[in-house]
């Protein structure tokens, strides 16, 4: 099927005019517009995040002073969480103290905090048995550490998000030691 001549010659004169190039941009635009918006927003929303999950750890770890806006919940977690970190590592330098064995003191940590931050932590926790998980353990090994938690601590569910926060959480405490 062939196309009419006057067709062609349409074509051919809209593709060299200016004016049509600048309408077919607009029309463009205007239908990828929404979708870019969207792109952006996303992106921005996943970035307001990182900041925020960076912030507790700033207030969990290095104990900067919780901001007057936070809810009574949210200061009485990180003060927790304080507190339960405090007391894992007194725990662990006791243990590196009288034992030879070597233990990644900020896998243990990142791993306690994303299993316990605002959670309720039973007051007779067994930080004895939790760091034998990690006993000569490399972080190279978290799968199977994480095994071992689960196996002693059954009230702790793995998922892969877990997984990907211990990675961030792990990230931030080796940053952060340096």
């Amino acid at each position: 099927m062939a196309v009419p001549p006057i067709i062609l010659k349409t074509a051919l004169t809209a593709s060299t005019d200016k004016r049509f190039w600048k309408i077919a941009g607009i029309i463009t635009a205007a239908i990828f517009m929404p979708i870019i918006l969207l792109i952006l927003m996303v992106a921005a929303l996943f970035s307001g995040v990182e900041t925020v999950n960076n912030s507790l750890l700033d207030y969990s770890f290095k104990g900067e002073t919780i901001p007057a806006e936070f809810t009574v919940e949210q200061r009485g977690a990180i003060e927790d969480m304080r507190s339960r970190l405090s007391e894992l590592e007194r725990f662990i330098a006791e243990k590196e103290k009288y034992e030879e064995r070597s233990l990644d003191k900020n896998l243990i940590k990142a791993v306690f905090y994303c299993l316990n931050f605002g959670g309720k932590l039973n007051e007779k926790f067994d930080y004895e048995t939790f760091c034998k998980c990690f006993e000569d353990a490399e972080y190279t090994e978290l799968k199977s550490v994480l095994q071992a938690v689960s196996k002693e601590f059954p009230e702790y569910e793995i998922t892969e998000n877990l997984i990907y926060s211990i990675k961030k959480v792990y990230e931030y405490l080796n940053v952060e030691a340096v």
